[in-house]
């Protein structure tokens, strides 16, 4: 009999509350769920809906309240603040609807910040940050700050930061939510290719048209996964 493949990510009946003043909230109502490696699954809802909690849990971001999470195989419900973050680092890479890119920094030093944290030598700093922005189109603009750019280049520069570490998981919420129809499109594209290249993508989304381009969406409602479906 064939081992069984283990998911790069699963869920096992996982609750998250978040106590406001004596309001106890709860954002998700036993979510089990399980992503295979190189896999592109979109996760959506509307508002409300805990999509966005359920991707701070498996991003190691947050923890749950209860129930399981595993990430490549290893419980990463129970640890703290320190594991969760060499996990993030070593494993995750993470990209914004908003960017978050730093502002006084050119785009190579933005490309490059993860790899200073991970106390990667300089001068493989620039080799890694250069290796990626010619990957994301972005060769001739290393230059430039966060905003000298268009939108959809300060999105493409998210993603190099999110590859550079050469995560096996990149989590994306919302990356299309800032960009106009067509540059969103590019956008997703560039995702797909980087599924292709090996990569497990998640994307946090409202919106269909980003889901249809996913391999599997998983919808969500009300904390609870309402469905699962191949796209």
């Amino acid at each position: 009999m064939s081992e069984r493949i283990v998911p790069v990510i699963s869920t096992i009946n996982v609750t998250r509350d978040y106590l406001l003043g004596k309001t106890v909230v709860r954002a998700l109502r036993g979510v089990s769920l399980e992503i295979e490696q190189e896999d592109f699954v979109s996760i959506m809802g509307p508002s409300g809906s805990g999509k966005s909690t359920l991707m701070h849990l498996i991003g190691c971001l947050d923890s749950p309240t209860s129930g399981s999470i595993c990430i490549e195989g290893e419980d990463v419900s129970k640890k703290g603040e320190v594991e969760l973050a060499k996990i993030r680092n070593r494993k995750i890479g993470f990209v914004f609807q908003q960017f978050n890119l730093l502002a006084k920094m050119i785009i190579l030093d933005n490309v490059m910040t993860p790899l200073m944290y991970a106390h990667v030598p300089i001068k493989e700093r620039k080799s890694r940050a250069l290796e990626v922005l010619n990957r994301v189109g972005l060769a001739n603009r290393i230059r430039h700050r966060p905003a000298e750019l268009s939108g959809g280049e300060r999105q493409r520069v998210a993603i190099a930061r999110a590859l550079v570490t050469n995560p096996s998981i990149i989590l994306a919420d919302e990356p299309t939510g800032s960009l106009d129809t067509g540059t969103g499109r590019s956008i997703l594209n560039l995702f797909g290719e980087i599924n292709e290249e090996g990569k497990t993508v998640i994307v946090v989304t409202h919106d269909p048209e980003v889901g249809s381009v996913s391999r599997r969406y998983v919808y969500l409602r009300d904390g609870q996964m309402e469905e699962s479906h191949a796209s």
